[in-house]
């Protein structure tokens, strides 16, 4: 028994040794989460902080340690020693292992309670031009919103090498974490509770970001990428987020898996903010999509997502899990949970409204989206036209309904996210005093936040991108049905 107990010992001994070399590798400055290798001052003093606090505790360790080994050793019990003097207390003593202990205490609270005052009181007025961004916590992505620029991007963030950036910090459901371990430290996102932080970095490079709060099924998959840049590549990539994508060429792979991606995932991702007024209105699109799932969780087709703008410029894919390319692209749109669990698209998408719960649709249908979606990049600057009018002048209007209003809206009378158009023209007629029904639906088109149907979430967004002719002969085409 006894030879089972030591054996036992010895087992975990060994354990513990290898659990402890392991734990500190990954403590190695290299390592991409690790709070050692800092990239920017704030990370640096806070782990200056860390070491100064950690020396103090391993020469307190040592003494005490020492003083333990010393008294067991001097004082240890011999062969024929009587019981020793009782006493019941020392004032000295005590006072002595009192105020020793205050006086450390003390020592660390100060440069403690300083670095936590400089960091949380804003950004100092001798660090330059600051660079505000909102950061928004979802479950379980990251929106970030540069309001100084009215760009809006998802889990991947851009910022200049040595400019300060302060970000107010929000979440839009439960309470996240917002870290970047190598630049800056960590602060909640919290529910209708903004907090505040900042932070510079010092490297041009890519760096880790994480939720370091528990939020739910996936927080550890919560993930987020830093871009850092120097100040003129900053401002090309704001100026390229700007920059509209080229339209697909007629009959390609990008072309259908647009008509697919309107269909089936354009209510819910957005994937054009780059025109003046977008800013806004994605903004007012996402907290729309979010009520409408708050109002009914369980059969709400709305629910918030990221930003897919330019989304073939990323290098990640589901908050930062996976390298982008169009196999892990597949895969993802397919089915969701085989790479990051819960995920509340493959719960509310329609198109997963299946047995068992992957995509309702074909391997080249899945194909064709995620080769659209690649191809999502800044263009040549030239006007976007979703739909080019035919050489023949004959535009098909009902394919421009498929391709760009099916997903929210049916020619029938159920209603997807918008209402259904069946019998359209008599109920805009007399919507809005004054407008006959066509000039009523072509507002409602161009214009569509200037008309908003009681009971129904302000999410469309407008189209006068289509072009007077095309929105011509798809109000035409609407009036017809019955």
């Amino acid at each position: 028994m006894k030879k089972k107990i030591v054996h036992n010992k010895s087992r975990f001994l060994v354990l513990f040794i290898v659990f402890s070399i392991f734990s500190i590798f990954g403590c190695t400055p290299d390592n991409n989460q690790s709070t050692f290798g800092t990239a920017g001052p704030i990370a640096n003093s806070q782990a200056n902080l860390f070491l100064l606090i950690f020396a103090i505790a391993v020469v307190v360790f040592i003494a005490v340690e020492a003083a333990l080994i010393y008294i067991s050793i001097k004082f240890r019990r011999k062969e024929g020693d009587k019981l020793p003097y009782q006493t019941h207390g020392n004032t000295k003593l005590e006072i002595t292992w009192t105020i020793i202990p205050a006086v450390i205490l003390i020592f660390v609270a100060i440069p403690t309670l300083i670095g936590i005052w400089s960091q949380q009181n804003g950004v100092p007025d001798d660090k330059g031009q600051v660079l505000n961004i909102e950061a928004v916590g979802h479950q379980w992505w990251f929106e970030f919103r540069y309001s100084d620029y009215e760009v809006i991007t998802s889990n991947e963030l851009h910022i200049p090498k040595g400019r300060p950036v302060s970000f107010k910090l929000s979440s839009q459901d439960v309470i996240h974490s917002f870290w970047v371990p190598k630049i800056a430290g960590k602060v909640d996102m919290v529910p209708l509770n903004d907090n505040y932080i900042w932070m510079i970095a010092d490297e041009v490079g890519e760096f880790y970001g994480q939720c370091a709060e528990f939020c739910g099924t996936s927080h550890a998959h919560m993930r987020f990428r830093v871009f850092v840049h120097e100040e003129e590549d900053f401002l090309a990539w704001v100026d390229q987020m700007h920059t509209p994508a080229d339209p697909p060429l007629p009959n390609t792979a990008e072309s259908r898996g647009q008509m697919l991606f309107a269909a089936n995932c354009s209510m819910c991702h957005t994937n054009n903010s780059t025109t003046p007024g977008s800013y806004i209105m994605e903004i007012n699109t996402q907290d729309a999509r979010w009520n409408n799932w708050i109002d009914d969780t369980e059969n709400s087709a709305l629910v918030s997502a990221p930003n897919l703008t330019h989304f073939g410029t990323h290098s990640t894919l589901g908050s930062g899990i996976k390298d982008l390319n169009h196999e892990t692209l597949v895969e993802w749109i397919a089915d969701p949970s085989s790479i990051k669990q819960g995920t509340r698209m493959q719960k509310q998408a329609m198109v997963y409204n299946t047995r068992d719960g992957k995509a309702n649709l074909t391997d080249g249908e899945i194909s064709d989206i995620a080769t659209y979606l690649l191809s999502l990049k800044p263009g040549s600057g030239a006007e976007l036209v979703i739909d080019d009018i035919p050489a023949d002048g004959v535009i098909d209007a009902e394919a421009v309904f498929a391709t760009n209003c099916a997903a929210c809206h049916s020619l029938g009378n159920d209603v997807i996210v918008g209402p259904g158009m069946g019998g359209i023209k008599d109920r805009a007629a007399d919507r809005v005093s004054g407008l006959s029904a066509y000039e009523y639906i072509y507002e409602s088109i161009v214009e569509p936040q200037a008309y908003i149907v009681e009971g129904y979430p302000p999410v469309m967004p407008g189209w006068a991108s289509l072009g007077d002719e095309t929105v011509n002969a798809l109000v035409e085409y609407l009036l017809t049905l019955e």
